[in-house]
């Protein structure tokens, strides 16, 4: 009785589809018109046959057990064949303990990398916000963790001076809304993002915006970490389409 396909799925799963001896990937990349090539093998660390390389001392229905294989890749079980001196039954059952326990390892670190996931509570935004006052740009500044931003291309120097100036300055305030806690201040705050809107307005610019509702996972922590990321857009008004918040353009553009 050969090797079962539940047997084989468990061995390429402890070893993490790497060979034990050299920790390679054992499948090569495909190609547009090709799949992957596959050069893992399933070596028996006790053999099969009696006369083949470190046979004898297991139960026959012990063999094809996934304790007594290992997945090699085709140069190195062909060294583990014509090697059998070097490589021994007691050698090759360390070096699939010491293999499997590094793959467990690299499971665990991936466990406890940093990563923003979108939060499945909130839908993702799929259209900006008009943004024509500072006072809705301000509280959504205030809500959010992170910034990001993208600007037009093929602008004149003015231009982008000031959408750059005007992108700093979203920084800057990200980084203090916290602090800002009376009254006057926010109001403060609300007109100086009103007054880069509006000019950007007479130049013909629209401002979008809208919040990424992220969580930050992994790491030390016990639950993931909301983490708002604030998108704002300065777009020609030319280029600006009206949508529903689905996407769907009130007035699709004539093709």
């Amino acid at each position: 009785m050969g090797v079962s396909e539940k047997t084989r799925k468990i061995l390429w799963i402890q070893a993490g589809g790497f060979c034990a001896i050299c920790r390679k990937q054992v499948i090569t990349p495909g190609t547009e018109s090709d799949d992957p090539s596959v050069f893992g093998e399933e070596a028996h660390i006790v053999a099969r046959s009696e006369g083949g390389p470190r046979a004898g001392g297991l139960a026959e229905d012990s063999i094809n057990h996934h304790s007594n294989l290992i997945l090699l890749c085709s140069k190195d079980h062909k060294r583990v064949d014509d090697q059998p001196n070097h490589f021994t039954v007691e050698r090759l059952r360390r070096i699939k303990s010491e293999h499997e326990a590094w793959v467990r390892s690299m499971e665990d670190a991936d466990k406890e990398r940093l990563r923003l996931v979108p939060d499945p509570e909130f839908p993702q935004p799929k259209v900006l916000k008009l943004i024509t006052r500072g006072n809705p740009l301000w509280n959504m500044l205030k809500e959010s963790i992170a910034f990001e931003y993208a600007l037009p291309d093929g602008l004149c120097d003015d231009d982008e001076d000031l959408i750059i100036e005007f992108m700093d300055l979203l920084t800057d305030f990200l980084d203090i809304s916290g602090e800002l806690v009376s009254v006057r201040e926010n109001r403060e705050a609300e007109k100086t993002l009103q007054r880069y809107i509006s000019r950007l307005a007479e130049r013909e610019f629209l401002v979008g915006a809208f919040i990424r509702r992220m969580l930050l996972t992994g790491g030390s922590a016990q639950a993931p970490t909301p983490w708002p990321i604030l998108r704002v857009e300065v777009q020609p008004t030319a280029l600006v389409e009206i949508a529903n918040k689905d996407g769907t353009p009130y007035f699709p553009r004539e093709s």
